[in-house]
């Protein structure tokens, strides 16, 4: 019986369905994964002809059981001689119990007698639907276990992850009976039975024609009738019902009768549109004023809903539409696809269903149209949108988003004698990157001397040789972009007796070593403040780092909102608040047991903190937050919302760094990772709490470090396998989506994001040594630059602003030896600095700091320092000299920066 209906399949196929394309249209009918990947090698037309002239079973129909066979060249029909080992248990009308439909039906033929489903006191109803009673025979004394196999037919099985309503298949008519068997098309299901009871928790059917065979069936008709009455003429949906419903009105009463229906499905042999149902069960389901007859307007409603025959269209020039927004900007995005009826809309970014993403600044209206709130460099993209069970017909929306370009100058007032030179700095951001020039008195300076004017690199500083009375004046450092025109003013004086420059602002640097904190002014050395470990901390009896003659134990130091330094001391179980002006410890804040990681996040003005939990880093940890961590006010800690209901399940929390230039991005979502788990918890920042989970075990990645890029939304980790920790590659995500964009296996290491987020560099520690893997972050993603490979063994890396372009460089240092490295990330210069002292032996680390960290002061930051065993090393980043050596620090193993602003 099965062969036979997917004969009548092919013979519909080959003589009635013509597929409709205009233009980029396209018409589809439901069929699973198995049909679509059985037809994808069809044979012309004229091949089934002859099949039929050489197989007459293919146009002989048989009852339900039965099965052709040929016999003297003609077709005969027989009792099927065996069912698929399919299970799905029916009650028949002789009292016996049957596996399946197909074997009531072949038991019927065999005995010659009438069998039927039968409901009533062959079955009785249990809370999930019809079960039979078993007979005597089948009656045991224990419960056992039925395996089944099934399957929901509504919806197409779907090629990826994305959406189990989105089909793309080719012409095939739905069938039950007709899908294979085997394979992964079942899901085994474990169904109980009572034998005692009589009771099962299987689902059965009140009729043969159930409300999802007969929505097929629909379906089926709608695309059969389309290709038999319309041939290649496009038409409307409701155009082609109204030609079914004169077609089958034979008597032309304007209505469908029983006896109508039925002629018509024999005649067209419509019986293999579906499995169970017939022409005539419309009247059953679509005889809304139970006459017993279907009118033109119940024929219309039977099919509204269906949307198997629209005939999606785009227009070919329309395909890729492209627009811009600024950031901040709200913007809404029309689909251009069309169809009759209007198809529903599903739209998509990196395959990711966006009705699904659940995020506020991004919705999906019910209209088809698509609308971003407050827009952010995160959203710059790809959006595609096509109708929802048509994948074929796609358009794609390419988002550029730019933003007010950002300039900043040093000194804005400088006073000269005559004679002498003068220099000003200027740095600039922006998306897309801005064009420089400088400027005097709004003039361009471009053709003006150039043995006056040394502009150097693409405009990041500009030096003026021999000055004269005439050269005093604004100098503008000027950038223009999409998103607007922004200047910086340097004012330079020339006189004879030029004016003490006061500064605009002092960079000091706080030390952490084992016997307190020193804060010192990098050119001079200076020593400014000393904080002594058995200091009291005001309004408390405790001292600052424990009883005289115990050492202080420093696990992270950073800089909150530039007016307090913070500290945590995991072994004491809190965190210091230093303040920058006073230079003494201003708070005390009680934490879980042994805090360690600092993370701040300026918008939200939140301290994250990161609790071990043991004096090694074991890999069960709890989180806390400090609110309004930079407010004159007593400071606690509350916890995020908990992981299944407890604290202590983190492993890792990443959180976006808080260097980051285009300072308008405001991220609103960190990390966090469970132990040996592959793949990544979404945390909302400001609310606390978690939003979802992003499975990363295709890629078998446990994320050990994790970098997020201002720039086109990217994230990338580091990943290492679970348990062996053995480094599975790099991966990047999209933090929007969190769909994963590319992964890369063969490259490890600890990736660091520039603060302009234009660079990517990978520090992937050997044996023998590190390489250092450049990479540029662009809208296509990560673009390959160069990689360096060094004998040294890497200890800590920091950006410096480059001096020729307005991007950065790094400086790495060695952990055992008595060197910097200085790499240029744009030409891939390197050169090596030095004399800068032993470093503290790795043994004397504690809380996963580096041996020698090093730390640059931030942008026009001239200088950075690195801690040695028992100094400090200053470092020229300009000249790339050592400044100076500051002795009698033992084990100092933090720097935190901060910058005094005078006016």
């Amino acid at each position: 019986m099965e062969r036979i209906q997917k004969g009548l399949i092919v013979i519909f196929g080959v003589i009635f369905i013509i597929t409709l394309q205009v233009g980029s249209s396209s018409l589809h009918l439901k069929r699973s994964r198995h049909h679509r990947d059985s037809m994808t090698s069809e044979t012309p037309d004229t091949t089934h002809i002859t099949l039929l002239e050489t197989n007459p079973c293919l146009v002989q129909y048989c009852m339900k059981g039965r099965e052709c066979v040929v016999e003297n060249d003609q077709p005969k029909c027989i009792c099927q001689g065996s069912c698929p080992p399919h299970r799905r248990l029916v009650c028949g009308s002789d009292g016996h119990i049957y596996p399946n439909h197909c074997e009531l039906h072949r038991a019927a033929c065999l005995t010659a007698t009438a069998v039927t489903v039968q409901q009533g006191v062959h079955c009785v109803k249990n809370g999930k639907g019809w079960a039979p009673v078993p007979s005597a025979h089948m009656i045991t004394t224990t419960t056992t276990t039925v395996a089944t196999k099934y399957r929901d037919f509504t919806t197409e099985e779907p090629e990826d992850d994305d959406d189990e309503d989105d089909w793309n298949p080719t012409i095939s008519y739905q069938s039950k009976e007709s899908e294979s068997l085997t394979g992964d098309n079942y899901m085994e299901n474990e169904i109980p039975v009572d034998e005692e009871n009589g009771k099962s928790d299987l689902y059965y059917e009140k009729e043969d024609c159930s409300m999802q065979e007969y929505e097929i069936m629909k379906d089926n008709l709608l695309l059969y009738n389309h290709a038999r009455l319309m041939s290649q003429d496009n038409h409307s949906k409701d155009y082609l019902v109204s030609i079914m419903f004169s077609h089958y009105d034979r008597n032309n009463n304007g209505n469908l009768e029983a006896t109508e229906l039925n002629e018509i499905a024999v005649q067209e042999r419509l019986d293999a549109l579906s499995n169970g149902c017939s022409l005539s069960n419309m009247i059953q389901y679509d005889d809304t004023d139970h006459d017993g007859k279907l009118s033109i307007n119940e024929f219309y409603v039977a099919f509204s809903k269906l949307y198997s025959v629209s005939v999606v269209s785009l227009d070919k020039a329309l395909e890729t539409n492209r627009l811009t927004a600024r950031v901040g900007d709200n913007v809404e995005i029309k689909c251009d696809v069309t169809g009759s009826p209007v198809p529903p809309i599903v739209w998509r970014r990196n395959r990711v269903d966006l009705s699904t993403v659940n995020e506020e600044d991004v919705r999906v209206f019910s209209d088809g149209s698509l609308y971003l709130t407050r827009i952010q460099l995160q959203h710059a993209g790809n959006y595609t949108c096509h109708a929802q069970r048509n994948k074929d017909v796609v358009q794609t929306h390419v988002l550029t988003v730019h933003t007010v370009p950002e300039v900043h100058v040093t000194p804005t007032i400088q006073s000269k004698r005559p004679g002498e030179d003068a220099t000003m700095l200027c740095h600039v951001a922006g998306e897309p990157f801005p064009k420089v020039e400088w400027l005097k008195n709004d003039e361009s300076l471009k053709s003006d001397n150039p043995r006056k004017y040394q502009i150097i690199g693409n405009g990041t500083a500009l030096k003026i040789r021999k000055i004269a009375f005439a050269d005093t004046g604004a100098y503008m450092c000027q950038a223009t972009s999409i998103g607007g025109l922004t200047r910086d003013i340097s004012s330079l004086v020339v006189q004879e007796q030029p004016t003490p420059n006061s500064p605009n602002e002092e960079r000091r640097f706080f030390a952490f070593h084992d016997w307190g904190v020193s804060i010192y002014e990098p050119s001079t050395c200076r020593l400014y403040h000393r904080i002594q470990s058995t200091d009291i901390i005001p309004g408390t009896q405790e001292y600052v780092c424990g009883d005289k003659g115990v050492q202080c134990s420093w696990g992270r130091a950073i800089n909150v909102a530039n007016r307090y330094v913070y500290a945590s001391q995991p072994s004491r179980d809190r965190i210091l608040i230093i303040s920058k002006v006073q230079m003494v410890v201003v708070d005390v804040v009680s934490t879980d047991k042994y805090p360690v990681d600092l993370h701040y996040v300026p918008h939200l003005d939140q301290v994250w903190i990161l609790n071990w939990r043991s004096p090694n880093n074991t890999g069960i940890k709890t989180i806390q937050v400090i609110r309004d961590a930079g407010q004159k006010r007593k400071h606690h800690t509350v916890h995020p919302e908990p992981i299944d209901g407890q604290f202590d399940l983190v492993k890792g929390l990443f959180i976006p760094s808080a260097f980051q230039e285009l300072s308008h991005f405001s991220f609103k979502y960190g990390y966090v990772t469970h132990t040996n788990q592959r793949g990544l918890y979404k945390l909302d920042l400001e609310n606390l709490r978690y939003t979802r989970s992003v499975d990363l075990t295709p890629y078998n990645c446990v994320p050990a470090q994790v970098r997020f890029s201002a720039l086109y939304g990217m994230v990338i980790m580091q990943c290492l396998e679970p348990v062996t920790n053995r480094p599975t590659g790099q991966l990047v995500l999209d933090y929007l989506t969190d769909s994963v964009l590319a992964t890369k296996p063969t490259l490890p290491g600890v990736p660091y994001i520039s603060p302009d987020s234009r660079k990517l560099v990978t520090l992937d520690r050997t044996a023998s040594g590190a390489t250092i893997i450049v990479q540029e972050i662009s809208e296509n993603g990560l673009i390959f630059s160069f990689d360096v490979k060094t004998s040294l063994n890497i200890s800590d890396v920091t950006f410096y602003p480059s001096q020729t372009t307005h991007s950065y460089d790094i400086y790495a240092s060695a952990q055992e030896k008595e060197d910097i490295l200085f790499l240029n990330l744009y030409s891939g210069k390197v050169e090596i600095i030095t004399g800068v002292g032993k470093a503290i032996p790795m043994q004397l680390t504690r809380w996963n700091n580096p041996n020698r960290p090093i730390s640059g002061s931030g942008l026009f930051g001239q200088y950075m320092v690195t801690p040695a065993s028992e100094a400090l090393f200053v470092i020229n980043g300009r000249s790339r000299t050592v400044n100076c050596e500051i002795g009698g620090v033992t084990h100092p193993s933090e720097i935190v920066w901060t910058t005094l602003k005078f006016h």
